[in-house]
């Protein structure tokens, strides 16, 4: 927090290409399935726009067709792509951490009353993994996290950051968010955030600065 440090009082994370730098895994397993479901190979372009902060429902009905897919089978293709994800990601152990010098900036933050709360396009199955392997619970209550639970619109629409403000008590002006991804930047804005910072260790810089709407730009949090 640099010139907004005054003012911030809330931080809001997004989760993955924020905290964690999982991308690569996230985005082997959904170009298996749109080779799988739809025939066709997903450019890394597209996946940095229709996949990265959206939901898996928006992202299944993206590659197939809104209308196409019951409910049910969203919800069981999703546990499939999931399961494969969380395998291949726990089998890189030099990567499968927090991202550098975060573990240090969430003790300073709480160290000074910095109200904190996660934003994800993730289901509660990864909420719940995420949390269990990385002790998450040392800094953010679970039960006040957004999440995608099927209830709101996928980012770039701002509902998971009103819902992550809302749950904390925290003024729009007064909260800072932390995203990797142009649709979640752009929902962090509509969601009236005082102040964005661009994280692009996993993810693009120039996608991020192509959106305007980055305060901050930072690699990890070792200078935070």
């Amino acid at each position: 927090m640099n010139k907004m440090n005054n003012k911030i009082k809330n931080i809001i994370f997004d989760m993955n290409g924020t905290m964690i730098f999982d991308g690569k895994y996230h985005e082997i397993a959904w170009k298996d399935y749109a080779e799988k479901l739809a025939g066709r190979q997903m450019s890394t372009e597209e996946f940095q726009h229709h996949v990265l902060g959206h939901t898996n429902k928006d992202i299944l009905e993206y590659l197939m067709g809104k209308g196409t897919l019951t409910e049910e089978r969203i919800l069981e293709l999703t546990e499939e792509k999931e399961a494969m994800y969380r395998e291949m990601y726990m089998e890189d152990t030099a990567n499968f951490k927090l991202v550098d010098g975060l573990v240090a900036y969430l003790d300073k933050l709480k160290g000074q009353g910095i109200n904190m709360n996660i934003a994800t396009g993730s289901n509660m199955t990864n909420l719940a993994f995420y949390f269990k392997e990385f002790d998450l619970g040392r800094w953010f209550d679970i039960t006040l996290c957004a999440y995608d639970d099927g209830t709101m619109n996928a980012k770039p629409a701002p509902d998971m950051y009103i819902r992550a403000m809302e749950r904390i008590g925290a003024v729009p002006e007064e909260t800072m968010v932390i995203e990797d991804g142009p649709s979640g930047i752009r929902a962090a804005a509509a969601a009236g955030a005082g102040y964005i910072v661009g994280i692009y260790g996993d993810s693009s810089r120039e996608l991020l600065e192509e959106t305007g709407l980055c305060d901050e730009l930072i690699p990890d949090y070792r200078n935070m």
